[in-house]
């Protein structure tokens, strides 16, 4: 895994959702049912979007309404419901977010071009972003929630692998964790890179940048020392005309990251 700032655009899509009554219609009842309904309803809308109409805009209150049943972190984990102590669920949970800000910056990429090789290689390009400048904010907003559904998750793992002694791990259960260990770092990796795009605005970067900060230590523990090392170093320039709004959440992560002890689920990175 390469942890290259100039990761090229095309990579960054592999990390990684209008109508009024369709909102008004759903009877929420709690933090994870609306999580479904909600994120069910962004799915319906964005497969009817078309290149005029473009996808679901934050700026639509229904798709507002709909963003603040889906992306609301605090609310959904804080005091989760029995739905989401269980850990297929919760990676269900952040799987769909994930393919919801996918759908945004993927958005347009498999219409098909009258165009090939290096040609069709610049249009895809100029697609993604165009993308980035117009979705900045959902797509956004999704990341950063992101971070706090895997922060949740690592919450899961950890108290399930700290119920028993290291050495009394079984086989599989280590593939389990080494697994889970590596997929969340390559997640925390590329939002961390993907928020150093140029086309992010201020607003857009501290959204990802201070949920990723949140669930620094958690998402450092995880993650093998000589790793954190190299995400560490992947962020050396991160500072360069840097908007002071955005240095306390990237100290955070700096600090999390340069711990060189390995406690938890790092040892089966």
């Amino acid at each position: 895994m390469s942890l290259s700032i100039s990761m090229p655009l095309r990579r960054l899509g592999r990390l990684f959702c209008l109508s009024s009554a369709l909102v008004a219609s759903a009877a929420f009842a709690d933090s994870y049912t609306d999580f479904q309904q909600a994120s069910g309803q962004l799915e319906a809308l964005m497969a009817k979007a078309t290149p005029q109409s473009g996808l679901p805009r934050l700026g639509d209150p229904a798709v507002a309404q709909l963003f603040a049943h889906i992306a609301d972190g605090p609310r959904l984990f804080q005091a989760p419901v029995a739905a989401l102590q269980d850990v297929n669920q919760s990676v269900a949970v952040c799987e769909k977010a994930m393919r919801l800000g996918k759908t945004y910056y993927a958005f347009g990429l498999e219409r098909p071009l009258p165009l090939s090789g290096a040609e069709l290689q610049q249009a895809r390009r100029e697609q993604m972003t165009q993308n980035l400048a117009s979705y900045g904010d959902e797509m956004s907003t999704l990341f950063a929630f992101s971070m706090h559904c895997h922060g949740h998750l690592i919450g899961l793992m950890e108290q399930e692998f700290s119920a028993q002694p290291a050495d009394a791990v079984s086989g599989p259960e280590r593939l389990r964790a080494r697994a889970f260990s590596k997929n969340t770092a390559i997640v925390y990796t590329g939002v961390l890179q993907f928020m150093q795009v140029p086309l992010w605005n201020v607003a857009q970067k501290k959204m990802m940048l201070e949920a990723a900060a949140q669930h620094a230590t958690a998402n450092a523990n995880l993650m093998a020392p000589p790793l954190r090392e190299r995400l560490l170093t992947s962020l050396a320039d991160a500072d360069k005309d840097l908007d002071p709004a955005l240095a306390p959440a990237l100290a955070t992560i700096r600090q999390a990251l340069s711990v060189t002890t390995c406690t938890g689920l790092c040892q089966y990175y």
